[in-house]
Formats: structure tokens, C-alpha cells, sequence
């Protein structure tokens, strides 16, 4: 498709399921935490990072989203339409790119379901070995290959789980791999791809690669500065009012509440907020807590995000057959922003 030069699909499909997390920072993002080797770092350290992102929003509203907050790297965004990745086959860049797979698993009912998992990565590759095996193929093999080639010598840096909407990921069921690639990066497919948020993700990625830390969000904790809740109103996007219905594999409509429901026991100030109004606050760098919901199928990711500096005070990994958040994980929360202010 001509949105897309590039040659190389970046879908992976695997068996099974996966277990990944709103941000990770790791050499891995299956299983367990796999640390950064510090030989990949030091090398992506000396890198340019290629943006390539959803057309969405153009250039001028990532350079706001990155400014100030991607230091790590020097950086350039480049549109879809123009980025063919054999391009960028030296060890001068890194890429930072929209992705995922799909998997289609049996049950041992015999029955069989569909996920899809979707994400932004930071990565690198090994070009001296793409080059090598690219430089050996014919044309035609080249073309048939190079796909695999590139998939096989991936150096993963960081992964953002971005959270797909219903509509999207039933109609993803009936599309091969190139439409749903010209979906993630042409359409408004995701509940979580807004400005400020995606401000957030970055911003804490950065720090980390700065420190030189690997960070897995398929963990349970949270960090003295939780205690500011007991004093802060909790900003809860709207998208979390929706609801999903697994019997009929739909999101209904925002309700408020569904979110007062799961928070009658919630000590502390909440309040609900348009989607597009907390990522302008977050752009605008206004000091304010936020409740961060990702669900990937059945797996759930629950975070309280400082919206200045992008930390995270707060994570919650929720898996099983439930598809819902619930009010025993508000609670959760709320005994501890209690505790932490002992």
C-alpha cells in the first residue's frame, strides 16, 4: 500500500499468550524482566531516533509532545508516507514505531479466540546482519525474505501497550496484515493515543534510558509520592467510563457510572474528565494526578501517573477472565494511598 514504502511488516505471530505491560523498558517482553544489556544501550545512547507515528496528528503536535521530554537521543519525525525503513539501515539510528500481532488460539474445548495485542516500539536493529543476508538474496528472494530478516534481528528497547478499541479489533478479525497497518497509522483506533498521554509514555521511557534502568509493568507496587492522592483529586479519563460486554465482544457508550459505581468506596477526591481535556493538561505541564487504564484482551494494567513528570506512583496488573475493572482494585488502591501516608 502506498502509505506504507516500507517493505518490512513489523507484525509478529506467535502461539499462544502473551504477557506484556503499559511501558516496558526491557531486552524482552515475554515472560519476565530480561535487563537492558548495557552494550544495546550505550549503542542506542549514540543513535538519532526516527519517529514514525500515526498520521492523526502531524508533525508540528508530536514536535510539542517530544519537545522538552525526549533528551535520551537527538530526534526526527518522519511521516509515514515518506519512511521506508531500508533506509535506515546503519547503526546511526534507532526507530521508534507503531506495532503488533495478532494470535489465534485453541481452546481445549476446541473452540478458538482471537487477540490482539498493539503497542509503540523503541527499537534497533542489527544492520550488520541484515545487510549480510540481504546482500546474499536475489531480488525475488529479497523481497519474499526480507520481512523475516528484519523480524529476526530486532534489538527491543522499550514497548508502550496502546489500548485498541472494540470496533477496531473486530474488524481487524477479516484484515491481512497490510490494512491493519494502514489502520493503526491513518485511524483514530485507540483510547489511549492522545497527546498528553503519549507525552507521559515517552517522557518516562526517556528517564529511564538516562538512568540506564529496565522497567517491567508486569508487576504490583507503588512509590512514596502515591501519598498525594490523599490530598489531590484523581483525574479518571472518560474513556474509562466505557464498558465492555465480553458475552457480546462490544464497548458500550461513556457512562459516568460505571466509574462512580466501582469508586462508592474511594476516600479520596476523583474526578472525571473529557479524554481531550487531561491531555491538554498534561501538555500544559499543570502538576495533577491521573488514573491510567490499559486492557489488553483479558489482561488489565491500572496506573496513577503524575501528569508533570510523567511517573508513575502507581501500578496494577490484573489478569483471568474478567474484562472489567473492578471495585475491589479501587479499593486496593485506596487502602494504599492510606498506608502510604503512615
Amino acid at each position: 500500500m502506498k502509505l506504507f514504502k516500507r517493505s518490512v511488516t513489523l507484525l509478529v505471530f506467535i502461539i499462544g499468550f502473551s504477557s506484556m505491560a503499559q511501558i516496558s523498558v526491557s531486552n524482552k517482553y515475554i515472560g519476565g524482566l530480561s535487563k537492558l544489556k548495557k552494550e544495546n544501550l550505550s549503542k542506542f545512547k549514540k543513535t538519532e531516533t526516527i519517529f514514525v507515528l500515526s498520521t492523526i496528528y502531524d508533525k508540528l503536535e508530536y514536535e510539542a509532545i517530544l519537545k522538552d521530554i525526549w533528551t535520551v537521543t537527538p530526534y526526527k519525525i518522519i511521516p509515514a508516507s515518506e519512511f521506508s525503513k531500508v533506509d535506515y539501515l546503519s547503526d546511526k539510528y534507532s526507530i521508534v514505531e507503531l506495532g503488533g500481532h495478532k494470535v489465534n488460539s485453541t481452546m481445549a474445548s476446541g473452540g478458538s479466540y482471537y487477540s490482539l495485542f498493539t503497542y509503540i516500539d523503541v527499537k534497533m536493529y542489527n544492520n550488520k546482519k541484515i545487510n549480510s543476508k540481504l546482500s546474499k538474496l536475489s531480488p525475488k528472494k529479497r523481497k519474499k525474505k526480507i520481512n523475516g530478516i528484519f523480524n529476526d534481528n530486532e534489538i527491543n528497547i522499550a514497548r508502550i501497550l496502546i489500548f485498541p478499541k472494540d470496533e477496531f479489533i473486530h474488524t481487524s478479525m477479516g484484515y491481512d496484515m497490510n490494512s491493519i497497518f494502514t489502520t493503526l497509522y491513518t485511524e483514530d483506533v485507540f483510547f489511549n493515543y492522545k497527546p498528553g498521554f503519549l507525552r507521559n509514555y515517552f517522557q518516562k521511557i526517556n528517564n529511564l534510558l538516562k538512568k540506564g534502568e529496565s522497567y517491567w509493568l508486569y508487576r504490583n507496587d507503588h512509590t512514596p509520592g502515591l501519598r498525594n492522592l490523599a490530598s489531590k483529586t484523581l483525574y479518571i479519563p472518560s474513556y474509562m467510563t466505557i464498558k465492555y460486554d465480553s458475552w457480546r465482544g462490544k464497548d458500550s457508550e461513556e457512562n459516568e457510572e460505571n466509574i462512580t459505581k466501582i469508586f462508592k468506596k474511594y476516600n479520596y477526591k476523583f474526578e472525571i474528565i473529557a479524554d481531550d481535556l487531561l491531555s491538554d493538561k498534561i501538555m500544559n505541564g499543570e502538576n495533577i494526578y491521573y488514573l491510567r487504564y490499559v486492557r489488553m484482551n483479558a489482561e488489565r494494567f491500572l496506573q496513577v501517573v503524575n501528569a508533570k513528570t510523567g511517573e508513575i506512583l502507581y501500578r496494577k496488573y490484573m489478569s483471568g477472565f474478567s474484562y472489567k475493572l473492578k471495585s475491589k482494585h479501587i479499593t486496593e488502591l485506596n487502602s494504599k494511598i492510606r498506608k502510604s501516608t503512615k
